[in-house]
């Protein structure tokens, strides 16, 4: 498929992938960094939550008066599939012609006792956080060490910092993540590559709802919104050689 296929075109700014970009922290990324005028790919598993937020960010070019109306993609993507990661990573190429930032946020969690979690569970959890990851990251790496440049951000946890009863398996892909992120800083430190992660405690999101409905109902209000784990984000991308170093694990919480 090419970039015409695509309805997309090539202009002066910044290109980059988030993925679990359908909803929550990777939907208000995907709009922060819009903003900020960078090509934007929108990855996710649901076609309609990519429509929605390619409509919005649409809109949001329009009230801000910008014709370059043609700056967003979505792919359609299960990233812990290899087959289907390169091929948003090509199509990203056929439109945008490389990748600058790669946001790993994409990620799954079941609420269950280590005894009573199924390899079905386990395998699933550690496919889509911490192999997509590792699919993504390896993926884009040659694009940016190409350019010699390049923002790899991993969405972590507060749950890859301390392990946490009955979510054994997202506590040990989201330790995987940082350890990930850690090595890869190592490897590229000669480059201007920076990769770190972040790693928010609870956040107002619909995977959060769908863990416990009793508990999300009497706490969201005290959970960080998405918007702020967007916003450092972003922060962490614009400022990274000036407040953050490489290899760090960033921590917010409430």
């Amino acid at each position: 498929m090419n970039g015409h296929a695509l309805r997309c075109s090539i202009n002066m700014y910044k290109t980059a992938i988030i993925t679990g970009a359908g909803r929550g922290i990777g939907k208000e990324t995907a709009l922060l960094l819009a903003k900020n005028d960078l090509n934007i790919v929108v990855c996710s598993r649901t076609q309609g939550e990519i429509d929605s937020v390619i409509k919005e960010i649409k809109k949001l070019k329009n009230n801000n008066n910008n014709n370059n109306n043609n700056n967003a993609i979505g792919v359609k993507c299960d990233v812990s599939n290899p087959l289907e990661v390169s091929q948003l990573v090509q199509k990203t190429i056929d439109c945008f012609e490389g990748v600058d930032v790669l946001v790993n946020n994409a990620g799954i969690a079941f609420i269950s006792k280590l005894i009573d979690t199924s390899e079905e569970q386990w395998d699933k959890t550690i496919d889509i956080n911490l192999k997509g990851t590792f699919l993504c990251t390896k993926a884009v790496l040659p694009l940016m060490l190409r350019k010699g440049s390049g923002v790899i951000i991993n969405v972590s946890s507060g749950a890859g910092k301390m392990g946490f009863p009955n979510i054994s398996a997202y506590c040990a892909s989201k330790f995987g993540m940082i350890g990930l992120t850690e090595s890869l800083a190592w490897e590229v430190s000669d480059t201007n590559i920076i990769v770190m992660a972040i790693c928010p405690g609870e956040v107002n999101t619909r995977m959060q709802e769908d863990l416990d409905k009793d508990y999300y109902r009497e706490n969201k209000n005290k959970m960080l919104k998405p918007e702020q784990i967007a916003q450092r984000i972003v922060e962490m991308i614009f400022n990274n050689r000036h407040k953050y170093i490489s290899g760090q694990s960033v921590i917010i919480d409430t």
